[in-house]
């Protein structure tokens, strides 16, 4: 007999007390159970937290020489840019 929900399996975290503490807080305050607290921070979070992996897994890998690049200037000529005058209000708005 299978014991998943239709909200899938269940997870087992060890929760520091003041962390246990702010979530029974926002479940009561909130008229949520607590895994329904500790789900939606993860739905809301957990693919800000992949991202950063992915951005860590790309340093690596350019750091060790397994992905090459490509220089800049190589770009611009490739596309035509390299003669092309830098608009500065561009620049404004991106600083």
């Amino acid at each position: 007999m299978s014991t998943t929900t239709p909200l899938g399996r269940p997870i087992s975290v060890r929760l520091p007390d003041d962390l246990r503490e702010r979530i029974e807080a926002l479940a009561k305050a909130s008229r949520r159970s607590q895994g329904d607290v500790v789900r939606e921070v993860l739905e809301r979070d957990l693919s800000e937290l992949e991202w950063e992996q992915r951005i860590i897994t790309s340093a690596a890998d350019l750091r060790s020489g397994r992905v090459q690049t490509v220089p800049l200037a190589d770009v611009e000529r490739e596309l035509g840019l390299s003669d092309t005058p830098i608009d500065a209000s561009i620049l404004d708005e991106i600083e």
